[in-house]
């Protein structure tokens, strides 16, 4: 009788705990182009896997139709949507404004749509909005168009794209609900992109001729979820260079064009011994500016102010070659402008004797290049100290490459460059971790 007895209790006390803490309320209609408010409270129904807690909405959807469904305020939360037992679609909370959720119903029916807190301390009311889609037609893409469409299982998706006029075509995909990846080919051009649009999200910059090309949308992460396609054009500026070669005017500019992970470059004649600024600019490329000749190659990424960059040096006559990459992974136009002015007095450089010190000034932008000659192979010490907290740097070059570069020795702002080497003749680059940095310093060479 007893064992009966503890068997009774045993299920009573089961059946407590797997019992719902309040009883499931119906699901409240959710209309088409409508709106619902509501709130999750200590008192809405608790999901005991997780303490999250749910109120529950029926949208009706006829086969193939599209809604974007949207939540907004104080509520940070999530939403899913389940056609009978099946979630079909979830989009989680990314902490700041809006949860959106775009789908396209595979089947008519009711669907059931969840919003939930984002975890167990997520209280607060909400509005739930649900607006239609024009989802995608089949039809080619064109200039000026925007499409919706959506990826399932980690697939991907084709689109033809029709180029009628010659021009600088922007393709981008857009999504809420996956890592976008964007694919173009055909007629010779070969281009991706994961992330250079906002975010996670893909744009490319393409000059196109007229044709057909193939753009392939798909998702970095294999997810599943709704995106969008937009496809705009613009003339091409007067006079774009898209070879390498072209002559760089003195005290004038050019503009290029690079995809993603090229380099364009060109070439820059000086005819006498001059001050020379090249500024390289751009609305859609994080510039790398890089100048190359007479025994040395000097680079700068945003010297110039926000991620524009800016090289200011003193040169002796003769070619040079000037070029700029994007260092953000996206491609676009950029502005090559030159300056030069009267080169101040002085050899463009000094020698540096090994044990014998040198001072010099630093100026903006600039860097002092000293030419130092190794007679034995051996270790090395090279040492700059800046005056008035100057963060000086140094730079090693033989033949135009770079052999070493030191920038703080670990205890001060002074570089300290230990560097084994062999005989000949090299080059010093005595200059500073801020380009904008002035201030005098103190050079020396030694065998260690």
């Amino acid at each position: 009788m007893k064992r009966f007895a503890a068997g009774l209790l045993s299920l009573a006390i089961a059946a407590a705990v797997h019992a719902p803490a309040h009883a499931a309320p119906a699901a409240r209609a959710l209309a088409m182009n409508g709106e619902a408010s509501g709130e999750i409270t200590s008192s809405t129904p608790i999901n005991h896997s997780d303490g999250t807690r749910s109120q529950l909405f029926s949208l009706q959807l006829a086969a193939g139709q599209a809604v974007s469904l949207t939540l907004e305020g104080p509520l940070k939360g999530s939403l899913a949507v389940f056609n009978r037992d099946t979630l079909v679609s979830r989009a989680e909370s990314k902490g700041e404004g809006n949860t959106t959720l775009s789908l396209r119903a595979d089947k008519a029916g009711q669907y059931l749509v969840s919003v939930s807190g984002a975890d167990a301390r997520a209280f607060g009311p909400f509005q739930l909005s649900a607006e239609p889609i024009q989802a995608y037609d089949g039809k080619p893409l064109v200039a000026g168009r925007r499409i919706t469409d959506w990826l399932r299982d980690g697939g991907s998706k084709e689109f033809v794209l029709e180029v009628d006029k010659p021009g600088l075509y922007t393709l981008t995909m857009d999504s809420t609900e996956l890592d976008s990846r964007l694919e173009l080919s055909g007629n010779g051009v070969n281009m991706e992109d994961d992330d250079g649009g906002n975010e996670l999200n893909s744009r490319m910059v393409a000059p196109l001729q007229p044709g057909r090309y193939t753009l392939t949308a798909n998702s970095v992460s294999n997810a599943s979820g709704a995106f969008y396609i937009g496809v705009d054009r613009a003339d091409f500026p007067e006079g774009l260079v898209f070879e390498d070669g072209t002559a760089l005017p003195i005290d004038g500019s050019a503009s290029g064009f690079i995809n993603a992970d090229d380099t364009r470059s060109f070439v820059f004649t000086l005819p006498e011994r001059r001050r020379v600024q090249f500024d390289a600019s751009s609305r859609e490329i994080d510039a790398m500016l890089t100048l190359q000749g007479d025994d040395l190659i000097l680079s700068d990424d945003d010297g110039g102010g926000g991620v524009n960059a800016r090289l200011t040096q003193v040169l002796e006559a003769g070619e040079y070659n000037v070029s700029v990459r994007s260092v953000n992974s996206r491609g676009g136009i950029f502005q090559l402008a030159t300056s030069t002015m009267p080169a101040p007095d002085g050899p463009s450089r000094q020698t540096l004797t090994l044990g014998r010190e040198v001072q010099g000034q630093l100026r903006a932008g600039n860097r002092d290049l000293y030419t130092l000659e190794i007679p034995r192979k051996g270790n090395y010490v090279i040492t700059m100290i800046g005056a008035n907290g100057l963060d000086g740097m140094l730079t090693l070059m033989r033949n135009g490459e770079e052999v070493s570069q030191q920038d703080d020795n670990g205890s001060s702002l002074d570089p300290v460059m230990e560097v084994e080497l062999e005989p000949g003749r090299y080059v010093v680059l005595a200059h500073s971790f801020d380009s904008s940095a002035t201030g005098s310093y103190r050079l020396q060479a030694r065998r260690k």
